[in-house]
Order: structure tokens, then C-alpha cells, then sequence
């Protein structure tokens, strides 16, 4: 395991663990890293499992990036839609989430179980599993002191169903 930061979020996966360390090498001696030192060809160990999600005037959240892994599972891109658009409480408890990082500046971690859909390959049945999961929220400015985006990251705890069938 790598060097951990002072107040660094409890992450039980390894993967997020490493996405903090790349977050807070980033930093380079500022309280929080820019937008722009964030280098996607350096994301590519998460690039699926990630959301770039820009803080709006008003306080709503635009998904400037959402992951291919989160296309999947919910069965929607949110790139380019805000969080106001989905339903109200998954809204509120992320707009909550997304405030405090952003008015904290401190990266935060939570771990979420949701019922998903599951099709099986031949198309011909279909089931729901509950699924637990692992998020990382990490605080980015742009081009100044303030909390303008975030970069968040989610991982299953254990393996989708139709990566144990064999």
C-alpha cells in the first residue's frame, strides 16, 4: 500500500486507493490539484470506472465525463446532463455528496449497495442482483482557489454475476 495523506478517506480497494495517491501527487504542494494537471493518459487504470462532473452556477452539477462501466450498469450516459435530471433523492443525496466536497475541499469516500438489472448473454433471462460498491469523490479546482470540479470514481466490491459464470 502506498503512502497515505494526512485526513485521507478509509478505502478498502486497492484501485481507489491508488486514484487518491495519483490525485494527491498531483497537488504539488497546492492544497488541491487543477483540472488541468489531471492527464487522461494517465487515467487509463480507472478511465471506466470514472466521472468528471463540473460544479454549475446555481449549484447543480453537469457530468462532463461518465464512465463506460456506469453506461453499463445503469443503462444511461449521463455525459452532458445534470444531476437535477434524475430522479429527486438519487439528486439530492448526490448534489449533498458533491456539495461538501466541493465546499470542504476534502476528498470524501462512502460505500453505496443498489439493486441492478442483469441480462444474461444469450439475451434470454434477466435478474436483479444487489450490488455493493466503493466511491471516491476528489476535489479539483480550474484555473483558481475554488472547488470547480470533481473527480469521482466507483468500484464494485465484488464481481458483477456474469464475471463468476463461467
Amino acid at each position: 500500500m502506498g503512502l497515505m495523506l494526512e485526513g485521507a478517506p478509509q478505502l478498502t480497494l486497492e484501485t481507489l486507493r491508488a486514484l487518491y495517491n495519483y490525485w494527491a501527487g498531483k497537488r504539488a504542494g497546492r492544497a488541491l490539484p487543477d483540472r488541468a494537471d489531471i492527464d487522461p493518459i494517465e487515467m487509463k487504470a480507472w478511465l471506466g470506472n470514472l466521472m468528471l462532473v463540473e460544479r454549475l452556477e446555481g449549484g447543480d452539477y453537469l457530468y462532463r465525463l461518465y464512465g463506460s462501466t456506469f453506461v453499463n450498469q445503469f443503462k444511461v450516459d449521463m455525459t452532458g446532463k445534470r444531476v437535477n435530471g434524475l430522479p429527486e433523492k438519487q439528486a439530492e443525496l448526490l448534489r449533498s455528496e458533491y456539495d461538501a466536497v466541493v465546499h470542504s475541499g476534502i476528498p470524501m469516500s462512502r460505500r453505496y449497495t443498489a439493486t441492478f438489472d442483469y441480462t444474461s448473454r444469450d439475451k434470454r433471462s434477466t435478474w436483479q442482483v444487489e450490488r455493493s460498491w466503493e466511491r471516491l469523490a476528489l476535489p479539483l479546482t480550474a484555473g483558481g482557489a475554488e472547488v470547480k470540479m470533481l473527480l469521482v470514481a466507483a468500484f464494485p466490491l465484488e464481481p458483477a454475476p456474469e464475471d463468476r459464470l463461467s
